[in-house]
């Protein structure tokens, strides 16, 4: 069975596509449809947009004198009014998702000591920062060597840091910031995935990762949502 991420990841680069798995997943996940469908109204609208006919813009030469050209405005008036629009709703969609990177950013940067934590915490600790959450992390994804619910933009997060094979990686789950989309970032020497979720979202960062992605997928795979209520992208 497909997973959310897996979902995500296809429909993400295609808002139009579709197929049996991805059919079977929209049934079983309200969520995941519900975003595909805005995906889709946004490309819709974004392709409305693009295709005002310049042809109706050009009015022959002698229509365009007896009317003195007014029709000729209207129609680029319009047209210029439909571009606002969908290039609006995309800053609208796409401020917000860079706002998340940086303050993600900033805030693993801040807070060194937790990358440097090498021993890993006790099974009580870690759920002490999660159950709040209504979370817990399955056994199998690396050890956890820092966990503590930290003040994040006003709001109290989990904060993990998991040792894995392939280096150190943090964690934060962000419930109350909802994404579109997965969103892929790089600064200030971090290198960073923000997913949706079942609630909110999830970040995981790290540094010369040469498969951070596969990473995320199996971290945000390993995290026990319970009975998370699915919001909005």
């Amino acid at each position: 069975m497909m997973g959310c991420l897996e979902f995500r990841r296809l429909v993400g680069a295609e808002p139009a596509r579709s197929g049996p798995e991805l059919d079977a997943h929209r049934r079983e996940c309200p969520a995941c449809a519900r975003w595909q469908d805005e995906l889709r109204a946004m490309d819709a609208l974004m392709q409305r947009a693009l295709a005002v006919d310049a042809a109706r813009l050009a009015l022959p030469r002698a229509r365009a004198a007896r009317s003195g050209g007014s029709r000729q405005r209207w129609y680029a008036l319009a047209a210029s009014a439909v571009m606002a629009v969908a290039v609006g709703a995309v800053l609208l969609t796409t401020a917000p998702r860079e706002s998340v990177a940086r303050e993600v950013v900033d805030h693993v940067a801040h807070e060194p000591g937790a990358l440097a934590a090498s021993s890993p915490v006790a099974p009580a600790a870690l759920a002490g920062v999660l159950d709040p959450e209504g979370t817990r992390l399955r056994p199998g994804i690396g050890d956890v060597t820092f966990a503590a619910r930290c003040v994040h933009q006003g709001h109290v997060v989990p904060h993990l840091v998991l040792r894995r094979p392939e280096g150190v990686v943090t964690v934060l789950i962000l419930r109350h910031r909802a994404v579109d989309r997965p969103l892929r970032f790089e600064e200030n020497g971090f290198a960073g995935v923000v997913l949706p979720a079942p609630r909110g979202s999830i970040a995981i960062v790290g540094r010369d990762h040469p498969d951070l992605e596969g990473v995320a997928r199996q971290v945000f795979e390993a995290v026990d949502w319970g009975n998370a209520v699915p919001v909005a992208g």
